[in-house]
């Protein structure tokens, strides 16, 4: 998939910290000494190993049984990413829903599919629509769509509201066409995330 390389120079990204210490004026010992390496690991352990966890050629699928009762399955996701903008922290959090057609994906699957999309630096928009390219090319359903919410700190740092999560959403096939479909996904997509429900 173009443009979601994994890799990662962690020697690059210590130096970029060095030098924003620098152009900062930081002058704690503890923090010039150690705060680089730090930095580089973070960076990848947030941006970089949880998109490793998928991959794309390899997913597998469970077979619907005949006759099929399950009209709409969603499940609610969560995950680090960052502005491209800004290169300031986001945190997501989706409700993501389709209708099988001849197959299933397992939960964890789709977790992590989201995932190598959301973590890294991105807009919520490329989310969205790349991921949803992904889950129509594999699992070929019926219909497919996403509800995502981002609490970015580039925002909240200049005076935004930090409790406000702004909100998109991405349709395709029948869920895009069926107002009723729609509405269902969107009902599981509001119920409380504390609840689960």
């Amino acid at each position: 998939m173009e443009g979601h390389h994994t890799g990662v120079d962690l020697e690059k990204l210590q130096l970029a910290q060095r030098m924003m210490a620098e152009a900062l004026g930081e002058d704690s010992p503890e923090a010039l000494e150690n705060t680089a390496g730090r930095f580089a690991r973070w960076q990848k352990a947030a941006l970089v190993d949880p998109r490793t966890q998928y991959d794309p050629l390899n997913v597998k699928l469970y077979p619907v049984p005949d006759p099929a009762m399950v009209e709409l399955v969603t499940i609610k996701v969560t995950a680090f990413s960052a502005c491209e903008h800004h290169y300031a922290p986001a945190w997501l959090k989706a409700t993501i829903g389709y209708l099988p057609g001849e197959h299933y994906i397992g939960y964890s699957k789709l977790v992590k599919m989201f995932r190598h999309f959301a973590c890294k630096y991105t807009m919520d928009e490329r989310i969205c629509n790349d991921f949803l390219h992904e889950l129509i090319e594999k699992v070929q359903p019926r219909g497919a769509g996403i509800l995502l919410r981002g609490k970015h700190f580039c925002v909240i740092s200049r005076g935004g509201n930090e409790d406000d999560f702004p909100m998109m959403s991405a349709f395709w096939g029948e869920l895009k066409t069926s107002q009723m479909l729609r509405s269902e996904f969107y009902q599981h997509a509001m119920a409380s995330w504390d609840t689960g429900i």
